[in-house]
């Protein structure tokens, strides 16, 4: 604690905490923070377009395409995935 009155006295540095500080001001059980996981994924998955959604849930499409049987789909979506990770030669 400083004393706001007196010139000489400095703020301590006091150790902080190891870890990444929380983000809402509390820290989230792992079941909380699976939810918001699974609720982000959940609502990448409703966008349109598909060059824009993360890694996994272009991987649930592409999923999801295969079990439906839908070869057309599936080539579409794996070649997004592809053009997303060119192959680089040396």
């Amino acid at each position: 604690m400083r004393d706001d009155k007196d010139p000489g006295t400095f703020e301590l540095a006091l150790p902080r905490k190891r870890g990444r500080p929380p983000k809402f001001g509390y820290a989230m059980s792992d079941a909380q923070r699976a939810a918001r996981y699974r609720a982000r994924r959940a609502g990448q998955a409703n966008h349109a377009d598909v060059r824009k959604c993360s890694d996994m849930v272009l991987l649930d499409k592409i999923r999801g395409a295969i079990r439906g049987k839908d070869p057309e789909l599936t080539g579409f979506l794996v070649h997004v995935l592809w053009q997303r990770y060119p192959l680089q030669l040396k």
